[in-house]
């Protein structure tokens, strides 16, 4: 390890979604993204010959915005549009909303008057930090087939979904390496994921250089912050609402209702105004669970 890379004191974690983003987002590491990608996907160094990062600006006032973009939108050189992303937290519409931008992704390739034909396959690729199903597996890969004899309906819309939290011990694959690379607390951990490959030890490298720069630590400060404060705030907002008996009462019942109802109405895209007038809670509080649901995406 050169010198010029010694471990800095802490090691800043992939499981940030703000250093997810500047990882893959970097020009300098194109190598690392392909790599990634080829771990959690079939594409070949051939699909992958040219990658281009359509949002790679992140800035430290910006991590706190409530449009802020987690994600990593790439084009491939087959034309392919891939979104990555890192999710720390479940919530209930985070299915659906995943499925929203893949079809927005899908469908925003074509300009007015053209064919159809013109379309590529639309990809998701999450990576999460809880279990989003209730079996023994680490890795999903979803497209649509028909139910009763398993044939295949489409490819246009896949989701490559990497669940750390059921990682093996026993590194077998490609993406459990990633995926470990993901989990990694401490310069020791990271030194031993480096041996596995040259392509680790580059990685861990670049994770290095990264965790040693004085704007990317303040960005994952703000973003760490940002998520802090944001939970903080809703907590005791709903503790507030609860003591005072504010509540949506008269259509749902109770307060927890109306955060029930308002999260569906936001995930199935009403005007916050609508939100409002149906179930009396807070602006603040609503804005706050537009961005829990949305995440810090354009919506």
């Amino acid at each position: 390890m050169s010198k010029q890379n010694k471990v800095p004191q802490s090691l800043l974690s992939l499981r940030n979604d703000a250093v997810f983003k500047m990882f893959f987002s970097k020009k300098e590491n194109e190598e690392q993204l392909r790599g990634f990608l080829k771990a959690m996907i079939n594409f070949t160094d051939e699909d992958l010959a040219f990658v281009e990062v359509k949002n790679p600006t992140l800035t430290k006032e910006s991590v706190g915005d409530k449009d802020f973009i987690v994600d990593v939108r790439i084009v491939s050189a087959t034309g392919h549009r891939l979104n990555m992303e890192m999710q720390m937290q479940n919530h209930d519409g985070f299915i659906d909303r995943m499925t929203s931008y893949n079809a927005r992704q899908y469908a925003s390739q074509l300009k007015r008057g053209e064919g159809y034909a013109k379309l590529k396959a639309s990809i998701s690729i999450v990576v999460t930090n809880f279990e989003l199903f209730d079996d023994t597996d680490e890795a999903y890969e979803f497209i649509t087939y028909r139910r009763r004899n398993g044939k295949i309906f489409t490819d246009a819309q896949q989701f490559h979904i990497l669940d750390l939290t059921k990682l093996p011990k026993k590194l077998r694959s490609d993406y459990h390496i990633w995926g470990a690379l993901f989990k990694v607390r401490s310069s020791e951990e990271l030194k031993k994921i480096m041996t596995k490959s040259e392509e680790m030890k580059q990685a861990g490298e670049k994770l290095l250089q990264l965790s040693a720069d004085e704007e990317a630590r303040e960005i994952a400060r703000a973003r760490e912050e940002s998520q802090w404060a944001w939970q903080h705030t809703l907590y005791h907002t709903e503790e507030r609402a609860r003591k005072e008996g504010h509540v949506e009462g008269q259509q749902a019942g109770s307060y927890e209702k109306a955060i029930e109802v308002a999260m569906k109405m936001i995930e199935r895209g009403d005007s916050l105004a609508d939100i409002f007038e149906l179930t009396d809670l807070p602006m603040d509080t609503i804005e706050k669970l537009e961005k829990s649901i949305w995440g810090e995406k354009n919506v």
